[in-house]
């Protein structure tokens, strides 16, 4: 693996984002050509619904299978794309979303090294989910550009980025859990506000208050409907537990003590201000939110292996850590891919959601070395 990132063309951004666009480019066209998104099916015809005043959550068989599952917001938010001719908005959709996690890593600070190791690290997890024609690459940017907010005292914006989330996933709040390793929390707290209000009101660009208030409502309750999802059709920590200690552990439980745990490292005030602290937290916020999601599929991983490339970089990279990176990458990342042995997939890593234990067990890796101040690698620092 050095061999491979010492040579210069291998580390060249060039090369790199060449090859990025070629395969999110084919990826596109083979989409649009045979209209194969039943996932962007959803979202397209959501901003006509919103404008009809159609309900944004029932079932519509002639336009797509499954539901709408977002908030009214999201379909106001990109109706710039849905407003496009169905195939030219497809094509862009894939685009848009693999940009965004690409230039929120070149703005992280990193070394280029660093860098070179993230892009080629994460490129099939990327693949995967854009290839479904998911938000996740999205889901995965935005708590780096929250970060990136918090860490140039910019906490309007830090929220803005969170709200944002929000109204995509709304797991995507997990991310606010930044704010109290950072000052101005109080004006961060405000923002938040103003961010939900300003957010939740835009599609009143496309409907009517009465109207709005009603899709809110029915939101509330496809969330509810959704949360409540066979435990046995999710890839995350609930189906491993599920599986392998009870079946009849249940959801709140696991999520609660998920939580519980995630929050025993704010009892570690005198190290709010370390680098490595804070960017273990980010990567600790972008693992749990997949792992402790009941309905995690697999295209979601693609924010979970954006938060186990930050935990390698300030690891202590010992022969444990290793052993769970090379995992993460056999597990997780490659084993939807045809280069993965069927047999293996079909018979041990479908069946026993074995595509969540190495994000899961990093995780817990990550909250144990931020209670143990053990020799960390420093991270690289924002520029001035």
């Amino acid at each position: 693996m050095r061999a491979f990132f010492s040579k210069p063309l291998f580390s060249d951004f060039r090369f790199i984002f060449g090859v990025y666009a070629l395969l999110m480019v084919f990826a596109s066209i083979r989409i649009v050509v045979n209209q194969d998104s039943n996932n962007y099916s959803i979202f397209y015809h959501s901003l006509y619904h919103l404008i009809n005043g159609t309900s944004l959550y029932a079932e519509y068989p002639a336009e797509y299978f499954d539901h709408y599952h977002y908030a009214p917001t999201f379909a106001a938010l990109f109706s710039p794309i849905f407003a496009l001719p169905y195939s030219a908005g497809l094509f862009l959709w894939q685009l848009l979303f693999a940009a965004v996690w690409v230039y929120a890593i070149y703005r992280m600070p990193l070394t280029h090294r660093q860098r070179v190791f993230a892009y080629w690290f994460g490129l099939h997890e990327l693949f995967t989910s854009i290839v479904n024609s998911q938000t996740n690459p999205l889901i995965g940017a935005i708590p780096l550009f929250a970060f990136l907010c918090f860490e140039k005292r910019q906490p309007f914006w830090a929220a803005f980025f969170i709200m944002l989330g929000f109204n995509v996933k709304i797991y995507s709040l997990v991310a606010a859990g930044l704010f109290v390793l950072y000052p101005q929390r109080g004006r961060f707290l405000v923002s938040m506000v103003v961010w939900a209000v300003v957010l939740g009101l835009l599609p009143l660009l496309f409907t009517t208050p009465d109207k709005l208030a009603w899709q809110y409502d029915l939101w509330v309750k496809q969330l509810l409907i959704k949360s409540d999802h066979d435990k046995w059709a999710n890839t995350s920590i609930h189906r491993l537990l599920h599986l392998f200690v009870s079946p009849n552990l249940d959801t709140a439980v696991i999520i609660g003590s998920g939580v519980l745990l995630f929050c025993t490292v704010y009892l570690h005030i005198k190290r709010y201000s370390e680098q490595t602290f804070k960017q273990l937290m980010l990567a600790s916020i972008l693992i749990f939110q997949v792992i402790f999601n009941p309905v995690s599929e697999s295209p979601t991983y693609i924010t979970a292996v954006t938060g186990v490339i930050l935990w390698w970089f300030v690891c202590p990279q010992s022969r444990l850590d290793h052993v769970l990176l090379i995992s993460c990458f056999v597990l997780t990342i490659m084993s939807p891919s045809d280069l993965f042995p069927a047999f293996l997939r079909n018979e041990f890593v479908l069946p026993y959601g074995l595509k969540a234990l190495p994000c899961v067990l990093i995780w817990f890796r990550v909250i144990y070395l931020m209670h143990r101040p053990i020799a960390l690698r420093q991270p690289a620092t924002l520029p001035a």
